[in-house]
């Protein structure tokens, strides 16, 4: 009798184990799974560092901030494009999240998106068409809306998120 308990115990420990195995096995591949999804012309990758949505104070490696060698790079044009009646001259600078963190979060110019931070080549091209805003990444294309644009404040609104995300320029 007391044999048969210990197995019993023995295979409930196993269930357990097993499920629990299981279940944070599936969780992992549905996650990696979930990062590379595909809409029309867009792939969604990791955690959107621009965004930024959880106000992290520092941005783990992600999809969004290094090139990711299981994807292959997409077609990307030459040179950026600017065609918008925005002020440029207000645009054209170093913006960050946070004023007081320990570097800007990107830099734009009429060549380049500069993604500061990046794991390979931060300087992304660009389209700026009226207040939509397309950035080449190597491997996945970053869109959003620009809502305003002063000399101090910038305010994009990222594809996918709920929230507009705000901006100050980065004086140091």
């Amino acid at each position: 009798m007391k044999n048969t308990h210990k197995v019993t115990n023995y295979s409930q420990c196993l269930l357990l184990f097993s499920t629990f195995f299981v279940i944070t096995t599936s969780c992992r591949s549905t996650l990696k799974n979930n990062v590379g999804l595909k809409s029309k012309d867009t792939i969604f990758h990791g955690y959107n560092e621009l965004a930024n949505p959880s106000n992290l104070k520092s941005i783990s490696i992600s999809d969004y901030n290094t090139d990711n060698p299981e994807v292959e790079n997409i077609t990307r044009p030459k040179t950026s494009k600017v065609i918008t009646n925005l002020d440029t001259a207000a645009l054209f600078h170093s913006w960050t999240k946070d004023p007081d963190g320990p570097c800007t979060d990107f830099v734009i110019s009429k060549e380049i998106f500069y993604v500061a931070d990046y794991d390979g080549d931060g300087a992304m091209p660009y389209e700026l068409i009226e207040r939509k805003l397309k950035i080449y990444y190597n491997d996945f294309i970053q869109e959003g809306e620009i809502i305003s644009v002063t000399n101090d404040t910038l305010k994009i609104h990222w594809k996918d998120m709920v929230k507009l995300t705000s901006y100050v320029r980065w004086t140091q």
